[in-house]
């Protein structure tokens, strides 16, 4: 017998065996044992939290041979056939691949077609959302005269897409999502069920990343079982789903709110080298920040994502940050989260949106390039240019740097990917490989190449333009050629007065 995906073979058969939406089913079961359950009803809420299974269970209900107080017997021929997918007179519509008129009127043709097989027709129809504006109209003329012996069940993820004139017509159930300890509690009884021994912590982490929702954690689950086997730890967790465990957030954060920026790329490099995915870490950082916000409000008592025992002590220290700089830090990184799907530069979106952050925070940690004032004087960069010309052009770089990182930290790595070329005829050259075609972007942008025009005015008290090319271009390669750019040398950097 093929494998049954775990999500599958818990999905419950009776109302009894709902995990949550207790009002719901109480509901449904009332009107079943008293024979007052309408033609259409409405399930919205979010995924994997039971819409279609409970429907599967009131199609059972209204066709079962021997319904015992609202609840289906599942022995009955109706009931198994319903179980297995071969009862004519259940039809399960997915919206999303059939949202045109023609299928709805499909429908309205065939659903005026007494029953085959059972009492009553049920129609299923998934994502129903996902409806054109004239499929919606169709359907809405089939709800307004539904035939005898016709039960409608819709369910939605986004019920504000569903017209008002659909809604009206429908008996409107809203699902909740589950509570930690409800995921927890069947994941017990799944793994017992097996003969798996996991670990509490490991049921904690896979109850927080499913969200409230059931059915991600049943597949969660099942993705553990087939790596690890019949013992699982909350390490196995955090290696199958790709995710870092909440005291490596809390470090990182740490040396985010510090202004390490060493730390911080070092960090980032290890994790990612690891295997771990930039989007995958820029989401678990933005959870950590929600935490922390809501530590900030209610204390101990918030329901946290991912701070657990091991990091709430860096969360109380964390938590003298200002209301103000969290929130800022959890729209950068839910921001940078998105962004991550769509880019090919992951890296260093992340570590520019951590480094953006750290200069919100006003934690500045000590500059790590030297001791000297970001921007020298004119007589500083003379003494600290002096010795030749390739000294001269590596202080000179450093002080830009230096400049740059002093008014704001994200340009500053971008910048540092960069390397001089040289000035011609009042324009700074510098120049990028072609793997860093993201920096050179972010850097062409008005703000960050005025910045660099400004820090580089100041110190060599003229106007300079700055203009960016890839190393390995043909406009580079000619420059070179021609001998058309000067290198810093001690005639570039001289200041007169």
């Amino acid at each position: 017998m093929a494998y049954l995906a775990l999500y599958r073979a818990w999905r419950p058969q009776k109302f009894d065996e709902v995990v949550g939406q207790e009002s719901t089913v109480k509901a449904l079961q009332n009107a079943l044992k008293e024979g007052k359950l309408t033609h259409a009803y409405l399930f919205t809420g979010p995924r994997g939290t039971g819409k279609t299974s409970i429907a599967k269970i009131v199609a059972k209900a209204v066709n079962c041979e021997n319904l015992d107080s609202g609840e289906p017997c599942n022995n009955c021929s109706a009931c198994q056939d319903i179980n297995n997918g071969n009862f004519m007179d259940v039809i399960e519509i997915d919206a999303a691949s059939n949202r045109s008129v023609d299928e709805m009127r499909d429908l309205k043709e065939k659903v005026r077609i007494l029953p085959a097989q059972g009492k009553e027709k049920v129609y299923i129809i998934d994502e129903v959302h996902m409806l054109t504006p004239e499929a919606f109209n169709t359907l809405l003329k089939t709800l307004e005269e539904p035939p005898a012996r016709v039960r409608f069940i819709l369910a939605t993820t986004e019920a504000h897409k569903i017209p008002a004139t659909i809604r009206s017509r429908c008996q409107i159930y809203n699902f909740r999502r589950l509570t930690g300890d409800e995921i927890v509690s069947r994941l017990k009884q799944v793994a017992a069920a097996d003969g798996v021994e996991i670990a509490d912590e490991a049921l904690q982490l896979i109850s927080r990343r499913a969200n409230g929702g059931l059915r991600d954690a049943l597949s969660m689950l099942d993705q553990i079982y087939s790596y690890k086997g019949k013992k699982i730890t909350k390490q196995d967790v955090l290696e199958v789903l790709g995710i870092v465990d909440d005291l490596f957030l809390a470090q990182l954060m740490e040396r985010v709110f510090a202004w390490d920026t060493g730390a911080i790329i070092r960090m980032i490099g290890e994790v990612l080298n690891s295997g771990k995915e930039a989007q995958q870490l820029a989401r678990e950082a933005s959870l950590y920040l929600r935490d922390l916000m809501l530590y900030n409000v209610l204390g101990e008592d918030a329901e946290f994502s991912v701070v657990t025992e091991e990091s709430l002590q860096a969360v109380k220290q964390q938590s003298k940050i200002k209301m103000e700089n969290i929130f800022e830090a959890l729209k950068i990184m839910t921001e940078a989260a998105d962004k991550l799907r769509f880019s090919d530069g992951n890296k260093y979106l992340l570590e520019i949106s951590l480094l953006e952050i750290a200069s919100i925070t006003n934690a500045k940690g000590e500059t790590t390039q030297s001791n000297q004032p970001a921007i020298l004087r004119n007589k500083d960069i003379k003494t600290a240019v002096k010795p030749n010309k390739d000294e001269n052009r590596d202080a000179l770089w450093n002080r830009i740097l230096q400049g740059v990182k002093e008014q704001k930290v994200p340009t500053h790595a971008l910048l540092c990917q960069a390397k001089p070329l040289g000035i011609k005829e009042n324009v700074l050259y510098i120049g990028f490989k072609k793997g860093f075609k993201f920096h050179k972007e972010r850097m062409e942008e008005n703000a960050n190449r005025e910045l660099v025009e400004k820090v580089v005015k100041e110190l060599l008290n003229k106007e300079i333009q700055i203009q960016f090319i890839f190393l390995d271009e043909d406009q580079y390669n000619d420059i070179v050629a021609k001998k058309a750019i000067e290198f810093f040398g001690e005639d570039i950097v001289e200041i007169k007065n």
